[in-house]
């Protein structure tokens, strides 16, 4: 059966909303006999995040040392066996659909993003304000916004692509944060992709997300991780290796 892996990581500011999370997985619909599986890791030895989730064969639920999103996405992806891989956040919120496009759109490309809402805590939504156009992205594209402008038009927690090229890639690039911008960037540097402009995901903005931190946007830290983020698309640019373009 064609599966598609949604990898997420979890940590305790996000672990309340990981029911509602599961509940926008469980709603989505799938094309032809397609089939989803959740690879869940949390980031910490707790054993609660296990506690929340139903007994649903299509999840499964790991745990390890704290170590932030990256290394438990990338321990995650040792779990799944879907053809394509798609992150989701354990506090964001699946769109009707949203699964569904993927899978058409990577069927095409080896990698896709696409458009998210983000999700207020008065429940209003507003959508992103720098999304690109929908269809094809123009090779380079999200390395010049990062590289050049520091400011990246896309969310990558909608990111989605083949497995064996996550795998090729090496998951999650070991930083604490950033990690799917590297992880977008050196994709984008192999392979051609596709923005997808319906949204896929409400983005929730709450007080204890990862990014709400006070530390999180230090200066040095926020310009170490995307040194570490260009640099590697860098030098996987100039060995000229590229993607099969093939599907």
């Amino acid at each position: 059966m064609p599966t598609i892996s949604v990898i997420t990581s979890v940590h305790n500011g996000s672990r309340p909303y990981l029911k509602e999370t599961y509940a926008s997985l469980r709603e989505q619909k799938l094309p032809g006999d397609w089939e989803w599986q959740w690879c869940v890791q949390e980031d910490d030895h707790t054993g609660i995040t296990a506690g929340l989730l139903p007994d649903d064969p299509r999840i499964s639920v790991g745990s390890g040392l704290p170590a932030r999103a990256a290394v438990a996405r990338t321990h995650a992806l040792t779990r799944a066996t879907g053809t394509f891989i798609r992150t989701l956040d354990a506090d964001d919120l699946l769109l009707p659909g949203a699964l569904e496009r993927d899978i058409e759109t990577l069927e095409r490309v080896p990698w896709c993003v696409s458009a998210c809402l983000d999700l207020h805590q008065d429940g209003s939504t507003s959508p992103g304000p720098y999304d690109p156009p929908g269809g094809p992205v123009e090779p380079g594209r999200f390395f010049e916004e990062v590289a050049v402008r520091d400011q990246l038009s896309v969310q990558t927690t909608t990111f989605a692509a083949h497995r064996p090229l996550v795998l090729a890639l090496g998951g999650w690039q070991a930083l604490t944060g950033a990690e799917g911008i590297a992880l977008l960037l050196a994709a984008e540097a192999v392979a051609p992709g596709e923005f997808i402009a319906e949204p896929s995901v409400l983005y929730r903005k709450h007080p204890a997300q990862t990014t709400a931190a006070g530390g999180y946007w230090s200066p040095a830290e926020t310009a170490t991780r995307r040194e570490a983020a260009v640099q590697r698309a860098q030098a996987l640019r100039q060995t000229g290796w590229t993607w099969p373009a093939r599907v």
